[in-house]
């Protein structure tokens, strides 16, 4: 399998509750999107969502690599692709100022439409939720 960045945005990221499922990818640096989307918390607050079709500013996240089907196939299963999320590749910016396509979950915005705080925009997942879901 080639190897693929996966971008990610919420608890997945360094020293958040479901990193330990990228053990087996490289950090690749901090990264910022190209383009721009939104991200609410879940109403429960334990984890975000990354909205496709709201453009309204680009969101910070972490860049990792990997090379594993494993890896790939235990994402989907944290993200209940395809149900509660959908991925595609996107483009992100890393601190090098290097542009590469990583994956993305996004929020599957026809399912599960009552989980989503959409009264607390944000555009980078903090410490605020750092020890709030695990899996």
């Amino acid at each position: 399998m080639k190897e693929i960045y996966v971008f990610t945005y919420g608890t997945l990221k360094k020293g958040f509750s479901n990193n330990h499922f990228l053990n087996d990818a490289i950090f690749i640096s901090n990264a910022i999107t190209c383009d721009n989307y939104q991200m609410y918390p879940c109403s429960n607050k334990n984890f975000p969502f990354l909205i496709k079709s709201e453009n309204v500013q680009q969101i910070k996240g972490e860049v990792f690599k990997t090379n594993s089907k494993k890896v790939l196939d235990d994402l989907d299963y944290l993200e209940n692709y395809p149900n509660l999320y959908l991925k595609e590749f996107i483009k992100v910016k890393l601190e090098n100022n290097s542009i590469v396509e990583a994956l993305v979950y996004f929020k599957n915005e026809k399912s599960y439409l009552n989980a989503v705080d959409y009264s607390m925009p944000i555009n980078e997942w903090n410490d605020n939720y750092k020890n709030s879901f695990l899996i």
